[in-house]
Parts: structure tokens; sequence; C-alpha cells
């Protein structure tokens, strides 16, 4: 190479170029300090799907069977998926989903969602499926709520304080956990049914058509 006629050479000769060139470095450097994202736990895409499938009373090897064995093949077909991974554990199946790079995301969210529905042969002790992308988030403090206080208390408690500290400026999110979901319980005496004449399915057919889920449509702000 001939330094003498390179660029080297020529910016030796032209030192106003040379520092008119120095000085547009400096000040794109500074511009794009002050444009660049900076996060303490920076969010990014892990291209995970997981699938949880609770089963109420149910051993591993039960788990295993009713509900991993019965997600993959049911997932297993599904275009963008790379590998599959399974954890069978007291009273719960996980299905975690490995997707390619190029995988659009949610288009394979959305059919894994499909698939998992379609699934009739779940066991009935087996609840609602839950299927989401894997959350990124880190924790960044958690606060622990107790005392000697019901179950129901105390979570309404820990709702009341999540509202306060999303109102607040600086935080974003803050999440329940650790407690159950509101369930409604019906019991019917055997009296009762002699009673009215009724039967317990007819009861629990009653309660199933009564126990609808319709979309409620999109609010628009």
């Amino acid at each position: 190479m001939n330094f003498e006629r390179g660029p080297l050479a020529w910016f030796a000769g032209h030192h106003v170029a040379a520092n008119l060139l120095m000085v547009g470095i400096l000040v794109a450097g500074a511009l794009s300090l002050f444009q660049t994202k900076l996060e303490v736990f920076p969010e990014f895409d892990t291209d995970t799907i997981n699938i949880q499938v609770p089963y109420r009373g149910a051993t591993p090897a039960e788990a295993e069977e009713g509900v991993c064995i019965r997600v993959e093949e049911a997932i297993a077909s599904i275009e963008g998926i790379k590998r599959l991974r399974s954890a069978a554990m007291e009273g719960l199946g996980t299905v975690t989903v490995e997707l390619y790079e190029n995988a659009d995301d949610q288009e394979v969210l959305d059919d894994v969602k499909a698939a998992v529905d379609r699934i009739e042969t779940f066991p009935e002790e087996t609840e609602k499926p839950v299927v989401a992308m894997a959350d990124t988030r880190r924790r960044v403090i958690t606060v622990a709520l107790s005392g000697d206080a019901s179950e129901k208390t105390l979570k309404a408690l820990a709702e009341h304080i999540r509202d306060d500290l999303t109102a607040g400026e600086g935080i974003s999110q803050a999440d329940v956990s650790g407690v159950r979901n509101y369930e409604i319980s019906i019991e019917v005496s055997e009296e009762s049914l002699r009673r009215y004449g009724l039967s317990f399915q007819q009861v629990a057919n009653a309660i199933r058509l009564s126990s609808l889920d319709l979309p409620g449509g999109a609010v628009k702000t």
C-alpha cells in the first residue's frame, strides 16, 4: 500500500479537513450519548413460549402423561418451533417452546394457543391452560405482606398497595403474586336435591350454561 498517496497522506496535507472530521466525530458521539436508551434491567425477546396446565392432585408421572405429552403432540407440527422442553411436577405440567430467531413470535403464539385450546383429552381435574410469551422482566424489589388476617383480606390489601405503587412516578408495573385466584364455591345438599327433584348433574349443567365467556368489544382512547 502506498501511504504517500493514501487517505492518511491526504489528511496530513489538509489540516483543516482533518480537524473538521474530528469535530464531526465528537459531535456525533455527544449526540448519540444523550439519545442512547439506558436501562438497569433491559427487556429482551427470549423467543420462548411457556405453557402451564394445572392438574389438581396429580403426581409428576400423571402430569407428564395427561398434560405434557398431549400438549407436545398438539403443537409439534406448528411452523416456527425449534425445540420443545417439558417439566412435570406435582399438580402442574409445563411445556416450554423455543422458537427460531426469524419466526413471527405473535403468529406462533396464536397458533400454539389455538392448538392447546383444541385439546379435548385433558383429564377432568386439569384447569384452563395458560399460554404466554416468556416474561423477561426482572424484579427490582419484592414487598411481602403478612398478618393475622384471612387470605381474602391480605389479597385485597396487596392489590391496594399495588395500585398505590403504580400510581406514583417512576414505577411502571407492579404485580401481586403468591395468592390464589377468586373462586365461587357452590354447595348443594342432598336434601335440597330431593326436595326439588333435581340431580347433581342437572345443577352442574345449569351452572356450566350460565358461566359464559363472551367478548365485550374493544375500548379505544
